[in-house]
C-alpha cells in the first residue's frame, strides 16, 4: 500500500510538459569554441535538452570516474529534445508509472539541461539555480515533469529575480556508488557524486554564454539530492576550489545517509558480483571488476535491481556514498566537526513535517512496542544500548496518538518520527550549527518547516491521511507547479523565496516570505534557540525551537533530540 501511494504521488506531481508548445527555436554560441547550441522554447522559457558533458560511461569506463566530454569546435548541438537517462528500473513496481519519461537508459546519460527566461543574452549574468533530484540514489532523471523548472522560472521573472536553471543526470545504483577494493585502490569510489561534481564544472566554463554567473551558483537538492548537495559542501575536506556558492538542502544534509562509513554499499556490491557469478576464486578485486564491465547493461542492471528490492522496500539507498576517499575523506559528520568544508557558503535548509511517514514499516507491521524496538534495531544495529534506551525514551509512545479510523497505531508514528529527525530534521540543525561554528565569512543560514501538502486530498481518498506532509510535499511548491487552489499562494511564495535566496542569499529579500530570520543558534538572546520559518498550515510564520522549551508552538521538543542525534558517539554508531 505505501509503495502504490508514494508512486501514485510521484505521477501526480506531472502537472504539465515544457515541452507541448514550440515557438521559435532559441540558440545560444559558445563564444571560446563556436559550438551552437539549438534548444526549444515554449511559455517563456528557453531549453537547451540533452548537454553532453561527460563521456559514456560503458564498457572500459564502467564504475569509473567520470571523463569530460568536448564537442568539436564550431559544432551544431540538436539541445531540442530530452536523452537517455542513467541505468534504472524503468518502472520500480510493474504496473506504476514513476519519475515519468524514464523510456530510455543508457550508459551514454551525462547530460545536463539549461533552462533560462525567453531574452536571456549571454551578457546577462543571472544566478544559477542547480537542482540535484533525490530518489534513493536508485532512481531520477532531469527530464521528470515533477522537476519542470517552467514555474519556478516564470515566479523567479515576475518577481524581478530572474534565474538560470541547470539540472544534471547523475549515476545510479551500483552504477555510480559501487564500492570494491579494485575501485577503492585507484581512488574510483562515488562515481555518482563525480558525475555531479563534473556537471558543476562545466557549469563554471560554459554558463556565461547562456547568460549565467558563474559567481553566483547556488546549488539545490531534495531527500538524497539534498544529501549530495551536503557533501558537495565538504568536498575534499575543504581542500579546494567549490564550483558554488550557496546551497539548498531540503530534506536531507550532509550527514542525512547513514552507513556511509561502515562498508555498507562495499558488502552490497559483494553480493551483487557474486549474485552474477563475477566472483575471482583468489578474491581478486580487478578481475571481478572486468567481469561486471563484461555484462551486457541489461544482465548488470536488472540483476542489481532485483537485489536492492531484496533489502529494501522502495529499492532506496542500497548503494550510496563511501567514505573515506578523497572526495569525502573522512567521515562526514567528522568534516563538519572539524571545520573541513566550504566555509562561506549560504545554506538555505529544512524539511517536511511529516517527512518520515513513507520511511517507517507499514502501519500493518508496526502496532506494538516491541515492533518499535524491533524497527530501531534493524535501522540503526550500530547503536550501544545506552543509546538505544536513550532514543525510547526521547521517543515515547505517549507523545503519540493512534488513528483507529485507518487503523494506524501511534507506534507507527513513533517510528515516523524517528526516520525525520535522523535522517531530516537533524541533518539540518547540524549544519546550521557546523556553518555557526567554524565559518570565518559573513554568511548566513535559514531554517524551514513545511507544513502543507498539495497531496492531501489524494491522501484522503486513499484513506492514507495519516501520511501527512510527508516526503516530496515541498517539490511541487519549490517548482512552483501548483498554480490553483488554496495552496497556489503557498507555491508562488515557495518558488519565489526559493528564487530570491539563489539571487540575494536571503529567501525573503522580495517580500514573498518576508520577516524570515537567520536560524542564528548562538546568537546573543538565547544559545539554545533556533529561528526557523513555518511554510504553510495553520500556524504559518516566523517561530523558533529551542531545546529549554520546545517551541513556541512548532512542538515536539526537536532541539533535544536532534542533540542526541548529532552527537558524536551517535554519528559515529550509525556511520555518517
Amino acid at each position: 500500500m505505501k509503495l502504490t501511494l508514494l508512486f501514485a504521488l510521484l505521477s501526480s506531481t506531472a502537472l504539465c510538459s515544457p515541452f507541448s508548445e514550440r515557438a521559435s527555436a532559441p540558440s545560444v554560441t559558445d563564444s571560446s569554441t563556436h559550438i551552437i547550441y539549438r534548444g526549444k522554447s515554449a511559455n517563456n522559457v528557453e531549453s537547451f535538452l540533452n548537454i553532453r558533458f561527460g563521456q559514456h560511461t560503458g564498457g572500459a569506463n564502467r564504475f569509473l570516474h567520470p571523463k569530460p566530454f568536448s564537442y568539436p569546435d564550431s559544432t551544431v548541438v540538436d539541445a531540442s529534445a530530452p536523452g537517455a537517462a542513467c541505468p534504472q528500473q524503468k518502472q520500480p513496481v510493474p504496473g506504476f508509472d514513476v519519475f515519468d519519461n524514464v523510456t530510455n537508459v543508457s550508459e551514454d546519460c551525462l547530460t545536463l539541461r539549461v533552462d533560462r527566461p525567453a531574452g536571456t543574452g549571454a551578457g546577462d549574468k543571472l544566478p544559477v539555480f542547480v537542482w540535484i533530484f533525490g530518489g534513493g540514489d536508485s532512481i531520477g532523471q532531469i527530464y521528470d515533469s515533477a522537476y519542470d523548472p517552467t514555474g519556478l522560472i516564470t515566479n523567479s521573472v515576475n518577481q524581478k529575480t530572474p534565474i538560470i536553471y541547470v539540472a544534471m543526470n547523475y549515476r545510479l545504483g551500483v552504477f555510480g556508488f559501487a564500492a570494491t577494493p579494485a575501485l577503492n585502490a585507484s581512488n574510483n569510489l562515488n562515481s555518482g557524486l563525480m558525475d555531479q561534481w563534473l556537471a558543476l564544472n562545466w557549469i563554471q566554463k560554459h554558463i556565461s554564454s547562456f547568460g549565467g554567473d558563474p559567481t553566483k551558483v547556488t546549488i539545490a537538492g531534495e531527500s538524497d539530492g539534498a544529501t549530495n548537495v551536503g557533501l558537495h559542501i565538504t568536498a575534499y575536506g575543504g581542500d579546494t576550489d567549490y564550483p558554488f556558492q550557496q546551497a539548498i538542502m531540503e530534506s536531507g544534509a550532509t550527514t542525512a545517509d547513514v552507513d556511509i562509513t561502515n562498508g555498507y554499499s562495499a558488502n552490497n556490491t559483494a553480493a551483487v558480483v557474486q549474485a552474477l557469478n563475477c566472483t575471482s576464486p583468489t578474491q581478486d578485486s580487478k578481475a571481478e571488476m572486468s567481469c561486471l564491465r563484461a555484462l551486457p547493461l541489461d544482465i548488470l542492471l536488472n540483476t542489481a535491481v532485483l537485489y536492492e528490492y531484496s533489502q529494501d522496500e522502495l529499492s532506496f539507498d542500497v548503494f550510496k556514498p563511501s567514505s573515506p576517499d578523497p572526495f569525502i575523506p573522512d567521515a562526514p559528520s567528522h568534516l563538519l566537526s572539524s571545520g573541513r568544508f566550504r566555509h562561506n557558503t549560504n545554506i538555505l535548509t529544512g524539511w517536511n513535517e511529516n517527512d518520515g511517514s513513507l520511511f517507517a514499516p507499514p502501519p500493518a507491521n508496526i502496532s506494538t512496542d516491541a515492533d518499535f524496538r524491533a524497527f530501531v534495531k534493524s535501522t540503526f544495529p550500530g547503536l550501544t544500548q545506552g543509546n538505544f534506551q536513550t532514543l525510547l525514551d526521547l521517543y515515547p509512545t505517549t507523545d503519540y496518538t493512534s488513528d483507529p479510523a485507518e487503523n494506524v497505531t501511534a507506534q507507527f508514528f513513533r517510528a515516523a518520527a524517528v526516520q525525520r529527525d535522523q535522517g531530516m530534521t537533524c541533518p539540518s540543525l547540524l549544519i546550521v550549527d557546523s556553518m555557526a561554528a567554524h565559518s570565518k565569512f559573513n554568511t548566513s543560514a535559514y531554517l524551514y518547516a513545511l507544513n502543507a501538502s498539495d497531496f492531501t486530498s489524494f491522501f484522503e481518498q486513499a484513506e492514507s491521511t495519516y501520511l501527512g506532509v510527508s516526503h516530496f510535499s515541498d517539490i511541487p511548491f519549490v517548482f512552483g507547479q501548483v498554480d490553483s487552489g488554496p495552496l497556489a499562494t503557498l507555491s508562488d511564495h515557495v518558488s519565489g523565496s526559493w528564487a530570491a535566496f539563489a539571487t540575494h542569499g536571503n529567501p525573503s529579500r522580495v517580500q514573498k516570505l518576508d520577516g524570515w530570520l537567520a536560524a542564528d543558534r548562538g546568537g546573543k538572546t538565547d544559545v539554545d534557540k533556533y529561528n526557523i520559518r513555518i511554510l504553510g498550515g495553520p500556524k504559518a510564520g516566523q517561530d523558533f525551537i529551542s531545546s529549554k522549551n520546545g517551541s513556541r508552538g512548532y512542538g515536539e521538543n526537536v532541539v533535544k533530540k536532534c542533540d542526541f542525534w548529532n552527537s558524536k558517539d551517535v554519528l559515529d554508531q550509525v556511520g555518517t
